[in-house]
């Protein structure tokens, strides 16, 4: 059914943007309807040296009906957000229920599957990347690491300025080999690399908040929007 193909994909987004100080909440369309509300809250750490952010990922009552998503992620990365140290995600959708967790440390990555992978440098996931983009204040093309579950990507970021306030990000993945840890995963992840995938992200760059994002799966468009601060 094209509809359960699909509609997870906005979690792609929503869990995808992140907030400075304070929560903030996003409203995900496919074909112009509205499916799934994302909220965006940084989360206290006991460390100074560390920032953690949770995504709630939920559809609304009208979806739900049709495929019901109650996912949670978080991801923890270094002040500078030049690296993530942990990531976790808890889901529940239809027809999966999963706990996973990754440790980056320097020498090793260690999932919780019990796999431990030796990193060739500091990475980020899909996550902390989009999180790192938002201190950037200089439109520039670079390529970073990326691992999405035991599979790694480079990832090049393509700048675009929208006027003079916004600045649009294009994300395209280059295979970089590993093997995925999980048998099966959720399906915003799944899709995640997908090479007829086209990911956008815009940010207001006074605010350096994500305030649009659109995932293209030809011919599907996927769309998130800022709906305020909360």
């Amino acid at each position: 059914m094209m509809i359960k193909q699909y509609f997870l994909i906005p979690a792609f987004f929503f869990v995808l943007i992140p907030c400075n100080l304070w929560g903030q909440d996003y409203e995900v369309s496919f074909l112009g309807i509205p499916v799934v509300h994302v909220h965006i809250q940084p989360i206290p750490d006991e460390d100074p040296t560390r920032i953690t952010y949770e995504y709630t990922a939920r559809t609304n009552r009208f979806f739900s009906t049709i495929y019901r998503v109650n996912n949670r992620y978080r991801v923890t990365m270094d002040t500078s957000m030049s690296r993530i140290v942990f990531y976790e995600k808890e889901i529940s959708q239809k027809n999966l229920q999963q706990s996973f967790s990754t440790l980056y440390n320097p020498e090793k990555i260690i999932y919780s599957t019990g796999e431990e992978r030796i990193p060739e440098k500091n990475c980020h996931t899909m996550l902390s990347l989009i999180l790192a983009l938002t201190r950037i204040s200089i439109p520039r093309e670079f390529r970073v690491p990326v691992d999405i579950e035991g599979e790694y990507y480079e990832a090049l970021m393509v700048p675009r300025e929208k006027g003079r306030d916004i600045l649009e990000w294009e994300i395209l993945l280059f295979p970089e080999g590993g093997s995925p840890v999980l048998a099966e995963t959720d399906l915003f992840t799944s899709r995640l690399a997908d090479p007829e995938a086209k990911s956008f992200i815009s940010i207001d760059k006074s605010s350096g908040r994500i305030v649009f994002a659109r995932f293209t799966l030809s011919p599907h468009t996927l769309t998130a929007r800022l709906l305020g601060d909360s």
